[in-house]
């Protein structure tokens, strides 16, 4: 059995679309992501939603679980994962020494994955609260996805072991302008019926082209760190630009693409799967058996073909494993699940304060790893920040309390929670100190 590094890359949005029936492209714009399809195993993918439900998908991959067994539009994040803890990939491959890490270029608030993400077995998750300032944005205010390799490269480093890693990008997040902002975009697009409808899918079609260049980089970056790595790229839905069936090739609005590259000579593939069977499709090319779920679908994948009646015996039992496991008795595990939530460290480097130096009305912390996230706490109280460097913060109309003062640096998102606390930094004051 080989224990690679594996990483999932979520693409938000992403799809191919020199595959849009009603449209024409000036150039590919995915020219990458085409050469892996070529070269490495790759398939259709179903996913659960269209437009928008990127952390669907994302369950059904990290899980196993397919999302028909829930209630109508329901977010398992926002239900049963806010308060019970699920058998996922992090979990199965921790088991075998794997470590779970997670990254995403937005907000870790953005549908409660601060929160979430331990019930799912992550080591650490890395958001754009703990990314360094400098990164670029696109037009919408959407942290670009090139900024992805450099995060990917520091997980990687922060471990000695395999890694699983899961990425989700953001770069290609709606909505999509319907006025022109884009001077001179790199791909051009014609045959759509109005100038808004035109500037719109330019717009998105320039996002895939940015995230399909990120994709080549990334590879790069890849095959010459040495690591053994298996790196699963794939959309997480369509955007939504009024796409329908008939103005698709595949004829299907819940169909993205994905592909496997790796560097340990899997042999390559084509396979359309579901997003709930990726995981394990992935872990039976390596060679991995683990896990409920994943060794269920493992089974199913392993035969080519199925009657409409072994389908249906299938999914009855796909959903009677996923009540056993969220809702039931737990009887698939003997009534005790085996695994607990984990105590998620945001960011995989730590946020420390060295020195806090007075100066009139104000004060210096000087430190490691700050970003536009961090924000100076005074005895439990923010104080107005600038982050003058990654090493230096400043606050400018402070007043210490006499005696002893705590001072932390707090991460904190743009909706106002703390997402992590520095270890405190004590400061004894006497008033004349400030005089």
């Amino acid at each position: 059995r080989q224990t690679p590094n594996i990483i999932f890359l979520q693409l938000e949005s992403f799809s191919d679309p020199m595959k849009y029936l009603h449209m024409r492209c000036s150039r590919d714009p995915i020219p990458n992501f085409r050469k892996l399809k070529e070269q490495y195993s790759s398939g259709y993918l179903w996913v659960p939603a269209v437009g928008a439900g990127t952390a669907n998908t994302e369950f059904e991959v990290i899980t196993g679980m397919d999302l028909d067994f829930f209630g109508p539009g329901e977010y398992p994040y926002k239900t049963i994962l806010q308060k019970q803890v699920c058998e996922s990939l992090c979990f199965d491959l921790k088991e075998i020494g794997y470590h779970a890490q997670a990254i995403h270029n937005n907000s870790g608030t953005f549908y409660d994955r601060y929160t979430v993400f331990s019930q799912l077995g992550f080591d650490s998750f890395t958001s754009l609260e703990y990314m360094a300032a400098g990164y670029e944005k696109t037009h919408m205010g959407w942290a670009k996805d090139e900024m992805l390799t450099k995060q990917i490269a520091k997980v990687m480093k922060s471990t000695a072991g395999a890694d699983l890693i899961y990425t989700i990008s953001v770069q290609g997040h709606g909505s999509y302008p319907e006025e022109k902002v884009l001077d001179a975009p790199a791909v051009t697009v014609s045959g759509l019926p109005s100038e808004e409808e035109t500037n719109a899918m330019e717009y998105y079609v320039e996002q895939v082209y940015e995230m399909d260049r990120f994709v080549g980089e990334l590879i790069e970056y890849l095959e010459d760190c040495g690591e053994e790595t298996v790196l699963i790229l794939y959309g997480d839905h369509l955007p939504s630009l009024d796409l329908t069936e008939e103005k698709l090739e595949n004829g299907d609005v819940f169909q993205t693409e994905y592909v496997i590259w790796d560097n340990i000579g899997l042999e390559r593939s084509e396979r359309d799967v579901e997003a709930y069977q990726l995981g394990a499709w992935v872990l039976d090319r390596i060679g991995i058996q683990r896990g409920t779920m994943f060794r269920y679908h493992q089974g199913w994948l392993q035969e080519p073909a199925h009657t409409e009646a072994e389908t249906e015996d299938y999914l009855e039992d796909l959903k009677i494993l996923e009540y056993d496991i969220l809702y039931g008795d737990q009887d698939v595990f003997e009534g005790k699940i085996p695994y607990e939530a984990t105590e998620l460290h945001m960011g995989v480097q730590p946020i420390t304060i060295s020195q806090v130096m007075l100066q009139s009305r104000g004060l210096y912390v000087t430190g490691w790893n700050y970003t536009p996230f961090s924000v100076v706490y005074l005895n439990g109280e923010p104080c107005e920040t600038d982050v003058v460097s990654m090493n230096m913060l400043y606050c400018g109309d402070v007043s210490l309390e006499e005696g002893e003062n705590e001072i932390t640096v707090c991460q904190v998102s743009e909706d106002n929670i703390v997402l992590s606390v520095s270890e405190p930094y004590t400061v004894p004051y006497k008033p004349q100190e400030q005089e």
